[in-house]
């Protein structure tokens, strides 16, 4: 069973480094491209999360202020 996860994984970190073209690189090369990478989606999840719920209020409330009563 351990075994067959292994596997999984191991297929996974494979076919990352085949799909990101990082499969000839050196393994410093490697840790800088994915330490680069993970930096960019948590600073990418964390704007999201700071700033996507005023953005959303102020665009509910633009909408109910826009709204014309004739």
């Amino acid at each position: 069973m351990f075994t067959n996860i292994k596997n999984y994984f191991a297929f996974k970190a494979y076919q990352s480094e085949v799909t990101t073209s990082t499969k000839g690189l050196d393994p410093w090369e490697k840790a800088l491209f994915d330490s680069l990478i993970f930096v960019s989606i948590t600073l990418l999840t964390y704007t999201a999360f700071a700033t996507l719920p005023d953005q959303v209020l102020s665009a509910k409330f633009d909408d109910l202020n826009s709204v014309h009563l004739v």
